[in-house]
Order: C-alpha cells, then structure tokens, then sequence
C-alpha cells in the first residue's frame, strides 16, 4: 500500500482547516444562501411555490460548505463523504427547471465557500442573481398574450354570427373555433342551446375582462 500513500500523499493526513476556517465558510454560505433564498422568492412565478424549498437553499449552501470543508481535511473523508451521498436516496422530485438552477447555485456557492473562496461565492451569486432579477422584469422568454380557451353558450343557430366574429376580431390577434356542441332544452318549442368552444390569442391580456 506504500505506492497509495507515494502517489497520493495526502491519503490519512490532515490539512489545516481551524474550527474558525469552518465557521466563517458556514456564516458565509448562511449570508449567500440568504440571498440566492431572497432573490428566488422575489422572482418566483407560478402556483408551485414551496416554503421549504426555498429554506432547503440556504441549508443546502451550507452543507457544500461544510463539505467542502471536510474533504480538505482528509481525502479519506472525501471518498466517506461521495459514498454516503451515494447511499442516500432524494426523493423529492423538483419539477421546475429553474429550480432545479437554484438548487445548483447554492451547492455550489457553498462549496466555494467551504474550499476559501468566498469572494467567487459572493460575485457568484449576485451576478446569477442579478441575471434572474432581470428576467423576471422583463418577463424575458414569454409570449405577450398566450393562446386560451373561449367557452361560453350561445342560443340559436351558432351559424356564422357576425357579432361575435366582431367582437373576436377587436380583441384577438386570432381565434379559431374548436367545437360546437349541442344540448337541446327540456321544451321542444324552445331554442338549443350551443356550447362554443374558440382557441384564441389576446391582443393585450389586460383587456381579457372587457372582451367577455
């Protein structure tokens, strides 16, 4: 085994990381992962939103610092440490691709504070962050209007009805009918009843609301 300990010679030997090296890799990644949290929160869309989640990204940050703080210690440590990840199994499944981003920086926010690079964590996150800031502003990658459904009945004949043709044409930049389906009313005398159904694209959504 001598030929191991030649050709990694810091196999079963320690490094000097101090608990005050420690600490200050934790206090950092806790300050960075606050950020990243914060920025997240703030820019966050959709119904998907988790409070844990977003609690799991400042502890993460800290558990690759204080990883990264144990492999320098040992580098026996570091092959403990890659095989009880491996055992451990994260079922958790994040759904969201911009999670799944956040996730990423923070690990690895953490791990560049836990290796003595805090000032690459710090420029890390808040150039990553201001990046997201903006494209949260500016709605960057998003349609103006996004194609919807349109239900609503019609009584009568829902030949080709000119008003609503009209009003679809005002609002819409366009529209398509997708079904029309028919349910007679308990009297024969009385009219039918059409159940309409259009794919249309807003103009503007904000006029979403006057448009019905």
């Amino acid at each position: 085994m001598n030929w191991i300990s030649d050709f990694f010679p810091t196999i079963g030997g320690t490094s000097q990381v101090s608990p005050e090296m420690v600490l200050l890799a934790l206090i950092v990644a806790f300050i960075i992962g606050q950020f990243n949290a914060w920025c997240y929160k703030w820019t966050h869309r959709g119904i998907s939103y988790s409070r844990t989640f977003t609690q799991a990204l400042i502890l993460i940050s800290m558990a690759g610092a204080l990883s990264m703080s144990l492999i320098m210690t040992n580098l026996l440590a570091a092959f403990g440490l890659l095989g009880g990840l491996a055992i451990i199994r994260f079922r958790t499944i994040v759904r969201d691709a911009r999670d799944n981003v956040y996730v990423l920086l923070s690990l690895i926010c953490g791990m560049a504070a836990g290796l003595g690079f805090p000032v690459v964590a710090v420029i890390g996150s808040i150039t990553t962050n201001l990046v997201s800031l903006y494209m949260y502003h500016t709605g960057f990658g998003a349609w103006r209007s996004i194609e919807s459904l349109l239900r609503f009945q019609l009584v009568g004949d829902p030949g080709p009805d000119a008003e609503v043709d009209a009003i679809l044409r005002r609002f819409c930049r366009r529209h398509k009918i997708v079904s029309v389906d028919e349910s007679a009313g308990g009297d024969p005398d009385e009219a039918s009843i059409f159940q309409c159904v259009y794919k249309i694209r807003l103009r503007d959504p904000r006029t979403a609301e006057e448009m019905v």
